[in-house]
């Protein structure tokens, strides 16, 4: 798998696992390697399932959407004096940069075609219910308890 600062090594796949937490993939090309498309951010869902089991992996987004009154919202909010360092230069030089192949096919907007690439590796339509969203609502269901 890919080697980003945001991955995870197996003992940390296995201890979020073992506390029944889940592993979200983020479907962000340049947290995936190259191409950054949608068969390696497939693949990543493969690796966590076989390294954990099919309850402990699921869909990170990471940051679906932006309000459109978010800058209003950002208006109210008092500016402090940055105190540290952006978490930006702590990432590799040119991992944040996607490739433009990947733009167009691993989109958190394109869940459907999420869903069409887990069908077409062989999940069954439980096991996909889980992965994208099932396992996400479990988690947050026993969190509350």
């Amino acid at each position: 798998m890919h080697k980003h600062i945001r991955g995870k090594p197996y003992k940390v796949l296995k201890a979020v696992a073992n506390t029944g937490g889940l592993t979200g993939i983020a479907c962000i090309p340049s947290f995936l390697g190259n191409p950054g498309d949608i068969n390696a951010f497939l693949n990543h869902i493969d690796h966590v399932i076989k390294t954990t089991n099919i309850n402990h992996v699921g869909i990170g987004s990471d940051v679906s959407y932006t309000s459109r009154n978010q800058a209003a919202e950002a208006a109210k909010i008092p500016k402090l004096q940055r105190s540290r360092t952006q978490w930006r230069y702590f990432w590799p030089v040119g991992s944040l940069r996607p490739q433009p192949q990947a733009r167009l096919s691993i989109a958190w907007t394109n869940w459907p075609l999420f869903t069409v690439g887990l069908v077409q590796r062989g999940y069954k339509d439980d096991e996909i219910r889980k992965i994208i969203g099932g396992n996400m609502m479990r988690v947050c269901r026993d969190s509350i308890k």
